[in-house]
């Protein structure tokens, strides 16, 4: 039985965590087929963002820490070395891919699954959303968590204070510590907040949103010297690219650049 499922509809790749009965946790075979899933969708052409999103009342609740320790010898060791680097590298792909990321989070997240979430450039929550970062209960810590949480997302002692604590955080405290960028009172709202969403990147230069995600995170720990000399230097090799003169060109003239599209989906996002 398939744990993910993939589907381009409208321009947007559909990833769904499909493993509700088991909280939609991530193990080997899981972590592999989301892997592959979000590989296809930044290969397919036909997709131009992507949206996580899960089946039933969890998001996701974190790695299955259970099947990977009790796998005993050898090929145990290697099969939970495997899941763990995989998992590791998604995250990464996550948050470098050229194309926007969104999530959506309408049930409780955990562990590693906090770590998928904090992978997305756009995080949109309903009210039934909460996040807990449990790993040191366990003996671990949320290693590969952390670089994301912190990337972009929340401050260093609030990071702390989530690992250290592993108190369950509200869809509402999630907000403010900006762990979720935008929040909604049910699903019926998150459907209309995401057809827009998606209709406005639809509409917006691939390239410039890829150069936008890589921009930002050359920024992460740069001083404000060393980024405005990266500014400048991005601004006047982009003034000179033809495909954005392309696009002011049409702009000025009340003409559509060749990339607007609009979003008609086929399907529920939410």
């Amino acid at each position: 039985m398939s744990l993910v499922e993939q589907q381009v509809d409208a321009g947007v790749a559909l990833i769904t965590l499909q493993d509700p009965e088991h909280g939609n946790l991530l193990d080997p075979q899981s972590v592999e087929e989301l892997a592959a899933a979000f590989e296809r969708s930044v290969r397919d052409p036909q997709a131009r963002a992507v949206l996580l999103r899960s089946a039933g009342a969890a998001f996701c609740l974190g790695m299955d820490l259970a099947r990977l320790s009790a796998q005993g010898g050898r090929s145990g060791r290697a099969e939970a070395k495997r899941a763990v680097g995989r998992y590791s590298d998604l995250l990464a792909a996550m948050f470098r891919a050229p194309l926007p990321v969104a999530c959506l989070v309408q049930g409780e997240v955990k562990a590693g699954g906090v770590g998928l979430v904090c992978a997305c450039d756009i995080v949109v929550a309903t009210e039934a959303a909460s996040f807990e970062l449990s790993e040191v209960l366990f003996g671990l810590i949320p290693a590969n968590v952390l670089p994301y949480l912190l990337a972009l997302r929340v401050p260093p002692q609030k990071a702390r204070y989530l690992v250290l604590s592993t108190m369950r955080i509200t869809a509402p405290e999630a907000l403010r510590l900006n762990l979720v960028d935008e929040l909604l009172p049910s699903a019926e709202a998150a459907e209309r907040r995401l057809r827009e969403i998606f209709g406005r990147l639809l509409r917006s230069s691939p390239r410039a949103l890829s150069q936008a995600k890589d921009f930002t995170a050359q920024l992460i720990g740069r001083t404000p010297r060393q980024a405005t000399a990266l500014a400048r230097r991005r601004l006047l090799r982009l003034l000179r690219d033809p495909q954005a003169l392309q696009g002011v060109m049409a702009f000025r003239d009340g003409d559509l650049p060749p990339w607007f599209s609009r979003f008609k989906p086929a399907g529920p996002m939410a």
